[in-house]
């Protein structure tokens, strides 16, 4: 059974969001680049079209993909327990929805 953990007891993931950006690329395609932001806190993509994209944790530990053109957010629906693959997965599968 799942016990609940306190706010400073929450697991914590070995990879930034940078990280997930780079993966992401594996299923955006060859016309999709990543940056990353200071520290690696954040992870930058720019689609085919040069829309630029940025993936960050938001202070409550929520996972969020931004449209920086739109200024429209999105969160993701991830753990932080799940791998890199399944989070860079839900990214190409959100970005869609920021166009």
């Amino acid at each position: 059974m799942n016990q609940p953990t306190s706010y400073h007891r929450q697991p914590v993931p070995d990879f930034t969001p940078y990280d997930v950006a780079v993966k992401a690329l594996e299923f955006l395609g060859d016309q999709w680049r990543a940056l990353p932001g200071p520290w690696a806190t954040t992870g930058h993509l720019h689609g085919w079209d040069n829309t630029p994209f940025t993936i960050l944790a938001q202070p409550t530990g929520e996972l969020i993909i931004r449209n920086d053109q739109l200024g429209d957010a999105l969160p993701l629906p991830v753990e932080p327990t799940d791998t890199l693959h399944t989070v860079a997965r839900v990214v190409t599968d959100v970005i869609g929805h920021l166009y």
